[in-house]
This record gives C-alpha cells, sequence and structure tokens, in this order.
C-alpha cells in the first residue's frame, strides 16, 4: 500500500464561521494508492472525534499507532489502495499537524491554547475544499464519515454538492441533540476542572492527565452500548477474585477495568483540542442553518448511503432516517440500512466486518 504523509502550509487568512480570522493555517493529511490518470478515483475519508489523518497502517510504536480504519483501507480490503485514492485530512482545530490550540500563535509565539479561535464543522470542511483544490481534484467519487466525520460529509453535500460524487454517511445526524449537547459539556468540565489544565495553557506543564482520565471513562460509558458492558464484563469480579472483599476499592471487573484506563487515547491526543472539536460539534445543526433538511440538500444529486446501528443511542436510527426523507424530497438517491450491533456509536470502528464492509463494497462497486 502506498502511503503519503504530508503538511501543506495555506499562507493566507482564514475567515470563520464565527467573523473572527486565523493569519494563516495549515492542513496534515494522509494519502493510500495512487490517483489514476483520469483524476476520478478519488474518495475523501472524514475522521472522526478522537482520530487522526492517519487512517491506515500497522502499529509502529506509541507515536505512530495502528491506522483507526485499518480494517478498511489497503491491498484486497474494502478500499482497495489498487482502485482507489483515499485522502484523510486532519481536521482543522484537531491535534494531529493541522493548526488547532497547540499550534504556535504568531502574535505571541506561544501556543494558543484556549485563545484559538471557535471553529466548526463548516470551517473544517471549507478548509478541506482548499485542500483539494490544491491537489487538482474536481471530484469525489465518494465521501465517506462516521460520528463527526458524517458531520463533515453532510456539510460536504450541502456546501459543495458539485465535489460530492456519492456520499458514505455512518453514525451522524443533521444536527446534535440536547442529550449529545450535555454529554461533551460533562467532559469537558471534567477537562476544564483538573488543576493541571491551567485554563489550557499547560503546553510546557504537565498535561491536565486526570481531567483527560476522567473524560476517557465517561466517554466509554457513551460509546460502548449496556449489553457490550454486560456481555464482557458482567457482574464478574476482578480477575482471581470469587468473594468480595466489602472494602472501597474497585471489585466488579467493569469498575477495575474504568480505573486502569490511562490518560489519552492511543496515539496523540491534546486536551484543548478534544474541547474544540466537541464545541464545533455543538454547533452542528443543517435545519437551523438552511430553514429545513429538504433545503439544505437542495442541490445533491449524487448517491448517498446512510448507515445507522440499532445500539447507537446517541445517533438513533429515526433520526438518521430524516436525512433520507429530505433526500428523496429532492430526489436524490439514497438508501438508509439500520445494521445490528452491540457496539453502539462504535460499531464502524469496532464492529467493522459484521455488515459494514459488504455494505460499502456493494455500495462503491
Amino acid at each position: 500500500m502506498l502511503c503519503k504523509r504530508s503538511i501543506h502550509h495555506f499562507a493566507r487568512p482564514l475567515t470563520l464561521i464565527s467573523g473572527k480570522t486565523l493569519p494563516a493555517f495549515t492542513l496534515a493529511y494522509e494519502t493510500y494508492g495512487q490517483l489514476n490518470e483520469a483524476r476520478d478515483n478519488a474518495i475523501l475519508l472524514c475522521h472522526g472525534l478522537t482520530a487522526t489523518p492517519h487512517a491506515a497502517g500497522e502499529d509502529a510504536g506509541p507515536e505512530v499507532p495502528k491506522g483507526w480504519w485499518n480494517m478498511a483501507i489497503g491491498h484486497n480490503k474494502v478500499l482497495d489502495t489498487d482502485r482507489w485514492f483515499i485522502i484523510c485530512i486532519g481536521a482543522l482545530g484537531g491535534f494531529c499537524g493541522s493548526t488547532g490550540p497547540a499550534s504556535i500563535n504568531p502574535e505571541t509565539d506561544r501556543p494558543y491554547g484556549l485563545s484559538f479561535p471557535v471553529v466548526t464543522i463548516s470551517d473544517m470542511v471549507n478548509t478541506m475544499k482548499q485542500l483539494t483544490d490544491i491537489l487538482a481534484i474536481e471530484r469525489y467519487h465518494c465521501l465517506i464519515g462516521g460520528c463527526m466525520g458524517g458531520f463533515q460529509v453532510l456539510d460536504w453535500l450541502v456546501r459543495y454538492p458539485e465535489k460530492v460524487g456519492s456520499s458514505i454517511i455512518m453514525g451522524a445526524t443533521a444536527r446534535t441533540s440536547a442529550h449529545s449537547l450535555a454529554l461533551w459539556e460533562v467532559v469537558r468540565r471534567a477537562i476544564v476542572l483538573d488543576p493541571d489544565f491551567h485554563g489550557g495553557d499547560y503546553y510546557d506543564k504537565k498535561p491536565p492527565k486526570a481531567g483527560i482520565s476522567l473524560g476517557t471513562m465517561f466517554g466509554m460509558l457513551v460509546w460502548m452500548s449496556r449489553e457490550v458492558m454486560e456481555k464482557k464484563f458482567g457482574r464478574s469480579l476482578c480477575a482471581g477474585s470469587h468473594t468480595p472483599a466489602y472494602s472501597l476499592e474497585p471489585e466488579f471487573a467493569i469498575q477495575k477495568f474504568l480505573s486502569t484506563i490511562e490518560d489519552a487515547p492511543k496515539g496523540p491526543f491534546d486536551a484543548n483540542s478534544f474541547i474544540y472539536l466537541t464545541k464545533a460539534m455543538d454547533y452542528f445543526d443543517l435545519e437551523h442553518d438552511h430553514g429545513s433538511l429538504e433545503a439544505a440538500f437542495a442541490q445533491v444529486k449524487g448517491k448517498t448511503l446512510l448507515v445507522s446501528f440499532d445500539s447507537d443511542w446517541r445517533y438513533p436510527q429515526e433520526e438518521v432516517d430524516k436525512i433520507r426523507l429530505a433526500l428523496e424530497a429532492n430526489q436524490a438517491p439514497v438508501e438508509h440500512r439500520c445494521l445490528h450491533s452491540d457496539f453502539g456509536h462504535g460499531a464502524f470502528l469496532y464492529d467493522f466486518h459484521n455488515g459494514l464492509d459488504s455494505l460499502i463494497e456493494k455500495f462503491l462497486s
């Protein structure tokens, strides 16, 4: 598999949806496979919340972990790199080499921290579009994304429908619900209240490990469904124990599992970026921004595959189906498939070979 890591620096100012301006910005991205002579085999893969442009590749140590969708990308895989040219671009505001809170503010020569302006999903898509123009890709064969990446694909459909040949959207709805707004606020508060957070100015100090750890534990409750927890842990006591000790220490396997979760996801992670990326998701609401979903998707022509999961209580199938109805109202070809999985919102990452793989392969054929 031909893999290339690149960084492109844009020296021109970037005006954000908020009205604020970045004097310049950088996007990190990885590509897999080769762009053909007709330049019509490109697939844009939009990463999820805690992922990076490193979508494929085997584990090369803590600095370069296995690609987050390695099971899908490569020779003879669903996204066959002998056929497709796959691009994964790091989101603006993220922690992967693209400009974000950890980047140096040219006005202070220090990391932006919380002085970084708030970005939106549309800001991310705007920068991706600019890089797409630099790469001279007139039209993507397909855009694929789950979670935050699914939000980005939806925004592409609204803002640049002429650039999208087809799209696959997994575990994403047309807006962020009040319930998700509350969940993200709790996780952000866990980070901000860590004494080591220092108002976001921790880059020359130790990171807010306790806050990140608590947020990670809470995130596990969000991602892993009740059924999976019951199957995996049940009420089993910690390894080697058969009777409770009646102590205040973790005694059940699920409690021990949560207590041993380390301070961050594997690979790069920045607490400030997590705050900014979840805030970007907070603001995502296509119906509010365009008056209706039908109006939002008025210019969409390419076919769309919507995938929901029956155990994903954050992005339930009935909310995903609203996208189908709006696209159908505009006579755009669309299919919505709800797959069974015990992995909840994480199914597109952790249960890929339980039907999602064949759905994508058939859609791209």
